[in-house]
């Protein structure tokens, strides 16, 4: 009997966690409330770990890699869940923890045991996806930090405690600011992401901030950001590879019990057809998924993670698309779980870059450049 990696004890208790205790309501309440998720259910979150999965053990994290968050992400994406994991678990832990500075080890603290929540807030207003900063700039003058930035809609930034904006100085480097919600000359503007939970995008306007706010003690954070950002698009392979492994079965058992001309659907061919098509784009994702997982640390890493994301979104689209056509004008419906797996979907499959931008990539990324 093989012995089990801890990605996969990981990844086996999510699901059961998720399976057990967040059924459909728990995401509708989530979506309905100011914030975009439950407080009780994200302190629920916090005590399983999930927070700190990719954080070191001496951080007050479980001291995990990629592959637990991505196991984690995965279940997320079984349950739609609504709290902010990958934001907060998946993004602003790890980059926390990269900064190294005693105040990015106390906001750490904070938000591994689920007290705080932070996010962050990197991508510009109009540069798409791409991840250069443009118009968000910070500056020291009168003993204070001024901070001016326009942020693209950011996941999860509605319900934070801390926004971690990213902002050049005047000498290019990169700095990660902690920045409350409610500072002076700080706007959020609300938005609802196709499947419902809330975006917003951020303004600054020349708004000052304590001098110890620079949580990179003056180092550069460009490569700590390009790095959690490349992992977060894995991760949010990950999370679609859940909700894809929810509609393929969901949509067999459907066309097995509906019935048309005496017999049920899944008798017929080409609706059979259908289903292998989505099986297969399904354990495709899946299996580039597991490339770029094996791949971290090689000279093919980047080019691993820009094909995982290709096939992966290019797979979200199909599967969803065809779990709603096979159910027929019901799988549009809130009361049906397939249209809110559907809708995640779609939105993931844009997150971070679409399959066009990362094809883009991919091909810049020759294998010889690669190595």
């Amino acid at each position: 009997m093989t012995e089990l990696t801890d990605a996969e004890v990981l990844r086996d208790h999510a699901f059961k966690w998720v399976d057990e205790t967040y059924g459909e309501d728990r995401e509708k309440a989530g979506r309905d409330t100011e914030t975009g998720y439950v407080a009780a259910r994200h302190e629920d979150i916090a005590g399983l770990g999930w927070l700190g999965a990719m954080v070191p053990e001496d951080k007050g994290g479980i001291g995990g890699d990629l592959a637990e968050m991505a196991g984690i992400m995965e279940a997320v994406g079984r349950g739609v869940i609504s709290e902010p994991v990958l934001s907060v678990g998946g993004i602003a832990a790890p980059l926390l923890a990269r900064l190294q500075t005693p105040a990015a080890d106390a906001l750490l603290a904070e938000v591994v045991g689920g007290r705080k929540t932070a996010v962050l807030c990197h991508f510009e207003q109009g540069a798409g996806f791409e991840r250069a900063l443009g118009a968000s700039t910070v500056a020291r003058r009168d003993g204070g930090l001024f901070l001016s930035a326009a942020k693209a809609p950011v996941l999860d930034a509605s319900g934070a405690d801390v926004l971690l904006v990213t902002a050049c100085d005047d000498t290019g480097r990169m700095a990660v600011l902690a920045v409350r919600p409610d500072a002076d000359g700080l706007t959020r503007t609300q938005h609802r992401a196709v499947d419902q939970r809330r975006l917003c995008t951020v303004d600054i306007d020349d708004c000052r901030l304590d001098p110890d706010a620079d949580l990179t003690g003056g180092a550069d954070a460009t490569d700590h950001v390009a790095a959690v950002l490349d992992d977060a698009a894995l991760l949010v392979c990950a999370e679609a590879i859940g909700a894809m492994g929810v509609l393929v079965p969901e949509t067999e058992a459907y066309l097995k019990t509906r019935k048309q001309f005496g017999q049920p659907l899944s008798a017929f061919q080409v609706l059979q057809h259908r289903m292998v098509d989505m099986l297969m784009h399904y354990e495709e994702a899946q299996a580039t998924l597991e490339a770029a997982l094996d791949a971290r640390g090689t000279a093919g890493q980047a080019r691993a993670t820009a094909l995982a994301k290709v096939v992966c979104a290019r797979a979200a689209q199909f599967v969803a698309r065809e779990a709603v056509q096979l159910h027929g004008g019901i799988g549009m419906t809130d009361d049906l779980k397939v249209s809110r797996y559907f809708r995640r979907l779609m939105l993931s499959e844009t997150m971070f870059g679409d399959a066009d931008w990362y094809q883009e990539r991919y091909r810049r990324l020759r294998p010889e450049e690669a190595e």
